[in-house]
């Protein structure tokens, strides 16, 4: 199935091209919806990125390592001269992310004399924080919501979130066999009407002030799948309400408090081993915009004649997790 689309580049392939921060040639394809994400399986290319994005997601992030850069088609040379170069001139350098925040080195870059005596290590640092601080701040450029949506996921990949304001998730190291396919949406949006199979079971992942996270679905599809229903940070990335995850804790795990009107339990984050992020759902874009983001994985939806699917917002999923506690 395909369906007409905008032949234009993708806003964000469009923004970030005019603010040379051009992204993967990877990213772009998916972007700017070549037909070979169209796929029943793959759903469209914006649900691809989100994909494709996870792969980073899922790793923690490594202070030296480079890899994360790879989701943009920029040279490395200039970096890498910052970091071989940083204890020469006196300057300590843990890692190569956030290095717009420090001003200690914003100071020395004001400074001509000190700029003068090694022009070539100061330009590119010069180069480096212009690019984390206009990549911090590409949010503010972009109109649609499913591409600041987007974008801050990429964004924290490079730049990791460093507040603590939101529950953290620990990472998975291994994949997991939930799925990701174009359906994986139908069942939350059934328990979001309150239909639910009578084998199935729903359980509600809650924060330390037992303020629901997640809801969990089980014996309904791929078990062990869950949709978040507030904001969450994992490796330093946020993720909005409406992200799929996969959770794994102990076998035969018993909290001792069920679900008030369903059949699962309340189950606290710090019993969870861990999670894996898959992809974002359709439901983290408002119903508005649905269509648009999610073009052909929107349609195959439809097709499917998933319930309600055109929408059902997160904050319903919310109050049937806030009914259960």
């Amino acid at each position: 199935m395909t369906i007409a689309l905008d032949t234009k580049p993708h806003e964000i392939v469009e923004t970030f091209d005019s603010y040379n921060m051009p992204l993967s040639e990877t990213l772009i394809e998916m972007l700017n919806e070549d037909y070979t994400h169209q796929t029943e399986r793959r759903g469209c290319g914006y649900t691809q990125a989100t994909r494709a994005l996870a792969t980073h997601i899922n790793l923690k992030r490594d202070p030296e390592n480079l890899d994360d850069l790879r989701l943009f088609e920029r040279s490395l040379r200039g970096l890498k001269l910052i970091i071989n170069q940083a204890s020469a001139e006196h300057i300590q350098l843990k890692t190569w992310r956030n290095l717009d925040l420090r001003q200690d080195l914003i100071n020395l870059l004001a400074n001509p004399t000190i700029t003068a005596r090694n022009p070539s290590f100061y330009t590119a640092l010069q180069e480096e924080i212009q690019f984390q601080h206009h990549l911090r701040h590409s949010t503010d450029l972009l109109k649609r919501e499913e591409s600041r949506i987007l974008i801050q996921l990429l964004i924290d990949i490079i730049l990791p979130y460093q507040d603590d304001d939101l529950s953290a998730l620990i990472s998975l190291p291994e994949k997991s066999k939930v799925g990701s396919c174009t359906l994986a949406e139908k069942f939350f949006l059934e328990i979001a009407y309150g239909s639910i199979p009578r084998k199935g079971r729903v359980n509600v992942i809650t924060d330390e002030q037992n303020r629901p996270l997640l809801i969990e679905k089980l014996n309904m599809g791929d078990s062990h799948s869950c949709i978040s229903v507030a904001p969450v940070v994992m490796n330093g990335v946020r993720l909005p309400a409406g992200s799929l995850f996969a959770v794994e804790y102990a076998d035969e795990l018993q909290t001792g408090q069920k679900c008030k009107k369903l059949n699962g339990q309340i189950i606290p984050l710090a019993a969870c081993t861990g999670f894996r992020f898959l992809r974002l759902t359709t439901l983290c874009v408002s119903p508005t915009n649905r269509e648009r983001a999610f073009s052909t994985h929107f349609a195959w939806q439809s097709a499917a004649g998933l319930f309600s699917h055109q929408s059902t917002e997160i904050s319903q999923l919310l109050t049937v997790a806030k009914t259960q506690l």
